[in-house]
């Protein structure tokens, strides 16, 4: 399921960075899960998903659980969607709509993917129907999801996701740095996610203390500061990415970044 900063189309690339990390008894983490491109394609028997975002959350762990028998409408309406949409923005959800299915709407429904971004109607003029694509391509996905029933996705956000496992290490210190972390959190100056008040300055300042505490962190991002390093780069023509103030990104580098000890 595309997601907004989806690395669907760039999986491929990333993944063996992330294959090159991980080691015999270690556990995979992804605090930034959004649509899971990156964490359904690792080929890992242990893995952990976490987001932010309850509703998102709520859609993966049914999947897990009913997997297709999962009851996804193949259309949603306008009105549904906005009903929706009114219940996420007071972070609520009702009979008519449970959680994981406003998660589904609010990604797959939505103009780019991004949360709740406007109502992706058909294109009459590409003939395109986003929704049928994202129902398809979800389904597709989950197919093709790695060890599915040994990965385990959490409401966390990232700062919860480390106190949990910060307690946990202090309890267990022997070989508790055995996480490798793939994050690819909201870029800086962008929008299109839940959270779009992400404190970019706080987040890489987690990474440098995770970095030091002997956990592999690797972060997807355009720029970093400048204690990292980066790894991996890749031009890419991206005409639905937006900036803050609506200004439409046609070229973008995506890089992956190391803390630089």
């Amino acid at each position: 399921m595309r997601y907004s900063g989806s690395k669907a189309k760039i999986a491929k690339y990333i993944i063996p960075f992330i294959m090159e990390e991980l080691k015999e008894g270690y556990t995979y983490v992804e605090p930034f899960m959004g649509g899971c491109n990156i964490l359904s394609e690792v080929d890992w028997s242990k893995k952990v998903g976490a987001d932010s975002n309850g509703y998102v959350v709520a859609l993966w762990n049914n999947l897990k659980i009913v997997g297709e028998k999962l009851q996804i409408p193949l259309e949603i309406t306008e009105e549904q969607y906005n009903e929706m949409k009114e219940l996420a923005s007071k972070n609520t959800c009702s009979t008519k709509y449970p959680s994981w299915l406003i998660g589904y709407a609010g990604t797959a429904c939505s103009y780019g993917s991004a949360w709740f971004n406007g109502y992706a109607h058909f294109n009459e003029k590409r003939g395109e129907n986003h929704i049928t694509e994202a129902y398809n391509g979800l389904k597709k996905q989950l197919c093709c999801f790695k060890h599915i029933q040994n990965t385990y996705f959490h409401h966390w956000d990232y700062k919860e996701l480390f106190k949990f496992y910060y307690y946990s290490f202090a309890l267990s210190p022997k070989g508790s740095n055995k996480y490798v972390f793939y994050c690819d959190p909201p870029y800086k100056g962008t929008k299109g996610y839940k959270d779009n008040n992400f404190n970019s300055d706080e987040f890489w300042e987690w990474v440098r203390i995770m970095s030091k505490a002997g956990f592999k962190v690797l972060v997807s991002e355009y720029n970093a500061p400048n204690d990292f390093k980066c790894i991996w780069s890749m031009e890419k023509k991206d005409g639905m990415g937006t900036t803050k103030c609506g200004c439409v990104q046609q070229t973008k580098i995506e890089k992956l970044f190391v803390y630089d000890k």
